[in-house]
């Protein structure tokens, strides 16, 4: 009987007689089988549920760490070994404070454990930030949360401490949005000050009964301007809105001529022209074709273009506005002779809030005009894009498709 009840290999009770002692013993054969049926069916469900779970620890996009409650590494899951440069064998049997003498880096990621004097049940600690350089040298930024592993003892009814977990979560583009927007709003603030600013003290002049009228006259006038330039951004800000929100982009397409927009778009600039002295050259065609765009749009994406190319060219340069007929298409150009943009801002300098190093002194725009100009575009069949280098100026161009003759 001993034989029967040990955690060994199944014993049967051998049967001698065919009597009352046999059936009992019968019996027992019976229920032993039963019950080993049963232990092969709960070692077979916990190797599937312990294999599952070592599947999910494996494939998880986050590096994982466990420890024991005396921080022994236990698992450490492929992620977080090729984050640490480390093999299973390097980190698995080892203890945490030994680990965190190896390098920094270990002794970033477990100095929250080590730092802490007890254990609550329960308790977890606030996430803290690392950072991990990479081969390039450049940081990534992930999110190290530990948390202490407690279990409910059912038979002493009590709550058990079994270990830790340390987890690393890569947040690198959270990182790089928070960036963004921090970039944004302190851009968006110089922006917005300084018009008010010179409003502000515009109105205090004309206040003052000693400014002569033509002063005064000029003092309006820089107050027009000042707040065309807030209605502009405001309008910028709506735009973004509309796009973020899936309203789309609205198009009244429609056969229109370049040269009627190109003048529209001149002539609303004409006192930043004046104001900076530059020449602008209009270079049309006479016989080009009719675009197939809308209008507002389409003056707006030129106006914008005309703007940057004013706010970064030198005092007296000049300014050009040219227009192609290629192919099925045509082509519009604002060149510029500004500073230039080195070939790997080209892209980027499209993108919502893009800021890109500014050694000229030039006062630096929202980031938004460029790319909504681009979204304006691309909804109307077209492409825009600068060509430039340092030093040799910026131009900007972009393309409509014709007016086809079914559709005049």
């Amino acid at each position: 009987m001993e034989d029967v009840a040990s955690p060994g290999p199944a014993t049967r009770v051998s049967i001698a007689k065919n009597d009352e002692v046999g059936a009992v013993a019968l019996a027992l054969n019976r229920a032993f089988g039963y019950m080993q049926d049963q232990r092969s069916v709960t070692r077979a469900a916990l190797a599937t549920e312990r294999s599952r779970l070592e599947s999910l620890i494996e494939h998880l996009d986050e590096g994982l760490l466990l420890l024991d409650p005396e921080r022994c590494v236990l698992l450490a899951n492929p992620v977080a070994r090729e984050l640490l440069g480390r093999t299973a064998a390097d980190l698995v049997g080892q203890r945490a404070e030994e680990l965190s003498r190896e390098s920094t880096l270990l002794h970033d990621l477990f100095r929250p454990l080590l730092e802490q004097e007890f254990v609550r049940a329960g308790e977890t600690p606030a996430p803290e930030m690392l950072t991990i350089h990479g081969p390039d040298g450049d940081p990534t930024y992930y999110q190290l949360t530990l948390n202490h592993i407690v279990s409910r003892n059912r038979e002493t009814e009590r709550t058990e401490f079994v270990g830790h977990i340390l987890s690393l979560r890569n947040v690198s583009d959270f990182k790089k949005l928070d960036e963004v927007k921090s970039s944004y709003l302190a851009t968006i603030s110089h922006e917005l000050k300084t018009p008010l600013a010179s409003i502000k003290l515009s109105l205090m002049l004309l206040q003052d009964e000693r400014t002569e009228p033509e002063e005064r006259q000029r003092i309006a006038d820089g107050i027009r301007d000042e707040t065309q330039r807030l209605l502009g951004m405001v309008g910028q800000l709506l735009a973004v809105s509309r796009l973020d929100a899936g309203a789309g982009i609205q198009l009244d397409l429609q056969p229109i001529t370049l040269a009627e927009v190109v003048a529209y778009a001149t002539d609303t600039v004409q006192p930043q022209l004046d104001d900076k002295e530059l020449q602008l050259q209009v270079e049309l065609p006479a016989d080009l074709p009719a675009a197939r765009a809308d209008v507002e749009k389409t003056t707006w994406v030129l106006i914008n273009l005309l703007a940057n190319g004013i706010r970064y060219s030198p005092r007296g340069a000049a300014l050009t506005v040219r227009a192609y007929h290629h192919q099925e298409q045509l082509e519009i150009s604002v060149q510029d002779c500004g500073p230039g943009i080195p070939a790997q801002y080209h892209e980027r300098i499209f993108q919502r809030f893009a800021q890109i190093p500014n050694t000229t002194g030039h006062k630096g725009s929202s980031g938004l005009g460029l790319s909504i100009s681009r979204e304006f575009i691309a909804a109307q069949g077209g492409r825009l894009w600068v060509e430039s280098q340092p030093g040799q100026g910026s131009q900007f161009r972009f393309t409509l498709p014709l007016a086809t003759p079914e559709k005049v």
